[in-house]
C-alpha cells in the first residue's frame, strides 16, 4: 500500500481542484461563446487535473493521488456542465422575452433547476468523455512500476523470434 504524507495530499488536492475548476470554467466559456459543447474538453480536464497533481507533488504517484485526480476531474466536468447550462438557459429565456436575462450563477434556485434537468444536461456521450477524463487522470498518476510492467507483459505474449 502506498502511503502519502498529509502535505503531499493537500498539495495534490489543491492543485487538482484548481486545475479542474479552471478547466471547467474555460469549458463553460467555450460553450457560451461557440454555442457548441466541445466534449473532448472534458477529457482535457481529466488530463489537466492529473498533470497538475503530478507537478504539485513533485512527481509522486499512487492510489490516493489517483483518487484525488478522479474526483477533481469530475468536479471540473460538473462545473463546466453547470456553467454551460446556466448560460444556455439565459439565452433561451432571453430569446423568449426578447430581452437580456441575467440568471444568477450562485443561486440555490439555479442549482435546483440544474439538478431537475440533469437528464437533459448529461447524455450518453458525456459519459464517454467523463470516462476518458477519469481514465486519463488515473493513468497520469499510476505508479511507475505499474506503467513499466505493462509493455513487458505484452512482450511476453509474443512467440520468440525464429532462428
Amino acid at each position: 500500500m502506498i502511503h502519502e504524507d498529509r502535505g503531499t495530499l493537500v498539495k495534490g488536492l489543491l492543485a487538482g481542484l484548481a486545475a479542474a475548476v479552471a478547466g471547467g470554467v474555460v469549458w463553460g466559456l467555450i460553450v457560451k461563446w461557440s454555442e457548441y459543447e466541445v466534449g473532448f474538453v472534458a477529457w482535457g480536464i481529466g488530463f489537466l487535473a492529473g498533470i497538475a497533481i503530478l507537478t504539485a507533488t513533485g512527481g509522486r504517484r499512487g492510489l490516493p493521488l489517483q483518487a484525488i485526480a478522479i474526483v477533481s476531474a469530475l468536479v471540473g466536468i460538473l462545473i463546466g456542465k453547470y456553467l454551460s447550462f446556466v448560460w444556455a438557459l439565459e439565452d433561451v429565456i432571453g430569446a423568449q422575452f426578447a430581452d437580456e436575462v441575467d440568471i444568477p450563477i450562485f443561486s440555490w434556485d439555479t442549482v435546483d433547476v440544474f439538478r431537475e434537468d440533469l437528464d437533459a444536461v448529461f447524455g450518453w456521450i458525456d459519459l464517454l468523455w467523463a470516462g476518458l477524463a477519469v481514465v486519463t487522470a488515473w493513468r497520469a498518476l499510476a505508479p511507475e512500476q505499474e506503467l513499466a510492467t505493462e509493455p513487458a507483459a505484452e512482450a511476453t505474449d509474443r512467440p520468440p523470434p525464429a532462428p
